[in-house]
């Protein structure tokens, strides 16, 4: 008796930690770690949200491996261990969201749809992507990351720093187009990726890709202006002027991208183009073209003479009325 008195206390502490450390069952449920949460708090935040038996469990855990703890969103469901809780949290094994950045979004079109989905703030994002710290650490010779954050689907987790999101998009700009830059002879790869993206805003029809880079590249052996609207709109994004319409007055606005004012090409590209567009640039369509209008259905008409060209754009205005 006087034995059991002696273990009693120690077999009911056995028990209690026996029983702090099993698991738990539930549904799915996501659960949001706030930044700077202490241990204590988070243990008691797990436990209340029912994934924990007792808050003890994951404090001992932490006090035995003392691992840095991500703060963020986590998704647990099913039978669910505190060492399974603990493995998340110090790994950094948040949950994801699904993102598409479309062919020919801009740096503006992107920050917009990474806070849409809370995956970073659009300010902080346009911060990192017009840094020059940040394209020094790429290497590049441009003005932003603009043309250099491949249009794809990503997943990311919400709250994620805008330096990973620019990384990751980077790094896959570098991997598909690792056999087309092979090719690059007579253009660096920022003139590619600038043609690239006015071909990208010009035109959404895979057969007029190579067409429209052909009139880029006889209206620069002639020395004659670009003349590409949506390098007038990307200059009216960056002052925050675009309204979505374009005008005359718009045509003549100072700045180094509006390519009716300046020969040559736009300081760097005007947005982030696809593989289709990338491509067009090596391997422009033969021919003589030097114009094109919209054709009122989505396409162009192209036009050698400037003469052709203006009876072009009369027949679409006429057209349209």
């Amino acid at each position: 008796m006087r034995y059991l008195k002696f273990f009693l206390p120690f077999f009911i502490l056995a028990l209690f930690i026996f029983y702090s450390f099993l698991p738990v069952k539930t549904e799915e449920k996501t659960v949001e770690i706030a930044y700077g949460t202490p241990t204590k708090d988070i243990a008691l935040q797990l436990y209340r949200e029912g994934l924990l038996r007792n808050p003890m469990s994951f404090i001992l855990i932490h006090a035995v491996y003392k691992r840095k703890l991500e703060a963020g969103e986590y998704e647990f469901g099913g039978l669910v261990f505190p060492w399974d809780i603990y493995e998340k949290l110090s790994k950094g094994l948040k949950k994801v969201y699904r993102i598409t950045i479309p062919e020919g979004a801009d740096l503006y079109d992107i920050a917009r749809i990474l806070e849409e989905n809370r995956i970073c703030s659009a300010e902080d994002f346009l911060k990192y992507a017009l840094s020059e710290e940040t394209i020094k650490r790429y290497g590049l010779k441009v003005s932003s990351m603009e043309g250099f954050l491949f249009p794809d689907t990503y997943f990311f987790s919400k709250n994620t720093h805008p330096l990973r999101v620019i990384d990751v998009m980077h790094k896959n700009f570098l991997r598909k187009t690792e056999e087309l830059r092979k090719n690059l002879k007579e253009l660096s790869l920022e003139e590619w990726v600038t043609i690239a993206s006015m071909i990208e805003k010009e035109t959404a029809k895979s057969e007029e890709r190579p067409l429209v880079s052909a009139v880029i590249r006889n209206r620069l052996k002639r020395g004659m202006k670009l003349q590409i609207d949506p390098t007038v709109i990307y200059a009216l994004k960056r002052k925050n002027l675009w309204d979505g319409r374009l005008t005359l007055n718009h045509l003549r606005l100072e700045d180094p991208y509006n390519t009716y004012v300046y020969f040559g090409l736009p300081p760097s590209p005007i947005c982030n183009p696809g593989i289709e567009s990338l491509r067009a640039v090596l391997e422009p369509a033969e021919v003589d073209y030097l114009y094109f209008v919209a054709d009122g259905s989505g396409g162009h008409y192209f036009s050698k003479t400037y003469q052709e060209h203006n009876r072009r754009v009369r027949e679409f205005r006429n057209a349209r009325r």
